[in-house]
């Protein structure tokens, strides 16, 4: 998988055409309930593949393969997709009987109205404690019953995962009904202190690009304490994986620049987002997870 830059990368994630463009890829680790670098790749990529609309989702216009079509390929399956007032996930099954699992993931910021969810950071009160996102909160809310009722049906073990606005969405829901793991990428803050203590037993992983700035925001200052959730996995500047850095070595490594990733990934070009955008693109954080999993960087 090749870094993309590009502003189609950042805003049009659905409209690539190589996922899951690897040979012979590692299957699933199931029983993993620690971080695996395995795991993370394949939720990277499934959180980017969800951005890819149907034929009903775009005006019945043809847009290319559908994503179970490229889902086959990998031996997986989409069984059901939620879609409500701009707040969409899916339920993605194994076809492998012996590795028997299934991925809820939540599809990131695609249209206006989650834009305006984005934006919406007044917290608002969590029934379990704490204060979340009132925007992220109410996103959840438009498909979280029909999602809860199809999860207790399902007896396989189950994991959450999206990008951006998607793993806001995908920790809420993990506040709601625990899974075995959960994945985000380029997550937002979801909660305040309390709301995050209230996650203490639950596995989920935060995986950051660099200098992706969504993950910085809503801001943590007063008025508002919005925090993290999850052990960080961070991806410096030289592509390296750092786990739970402090505060003080992620601003360090934002302010370094690997030169020979900087050619290879067409950072110079004049009308290409800056860096702190481009850190976000879906894609990148696939071929970040791509290069540490096939290559053992």
């Amino acid at each position: 998988m090749d870094f993309d830059n590009s502003w189609k990368a950042l805003l049009k994630p659905g409209e690539a055409t190589n996922f899951f463009d690897v040979n012979n890829p590692q299957g699933f680790q199931v029983a993993a309930s620690e971080y695996s670098k395995i795991n993370a790749w394949w939720l990277a990529e499934l959180s980017r593949l969800i951005y890819k609309e149907e034929g009903d989702e775009a005006g019945n216009k043809s847009k290319g393969s559908s994503r179970n079509h490229i889902l086959e390929k990998v031996n997986l399956r989409e069984v059901r997709f939620f879609d409500n007032d701009g707040t969409q996930c899916a339920l993605i099954e194994s076809q492998d009987a012996v590795n028997d699992f299934t991925i809820l993931v939540f599809r990131g910021t695609n249209e206006l109205k989650d834009w305006l969810a984005n934006v919406c950071i007044v917290p608002a009160k969590w029934p379990k404690g704490g204060f979340v996102h009132t925007g992220f909160k109410n996103a959840l809310e438009k498909i979280w019953g029909a999602v809860n009722e199809h999860l207790s049906s399902i007896n396989s073990p189950i994991f959450y995962t999206g990008h951006s606005l998607g793993s806001a969405l995908a920790t809420l829901a993990a506040a709601k009904r625990p899974p075995r793991a959960v994945y985000t990428f380029a997550s937002p803050r979801v909660g305040n202190n309390e709301f995050v203590r209230t996650l203490t037993d639950i596995k989920i992983y935060r995986v950051v690009n660099n200098r992706d700035i969504v993950t910085t925001t809503p801001p943590s200052v007063w008025p508002f304490d919005y925090r993290h959730v999850g052990e960080l996995h961070c991806i410096a500047h030289d592509t390296r994986m750092m786990i739970n850095p402090t505060e003080q070595t992620v601003t360090a490594a934002r302010q370094k620049t690997e030169r020979s990733l900087e050619n290879a990934a067409n950072y110079r070009r004049w009308f290409d987002p800056p860096e702190f955008l481009s850190d976000h693109a879906p894609v990148n954080y696939v071929a970040h997870l791509e290069r540490q999993v096939f290559q053992g960087l």
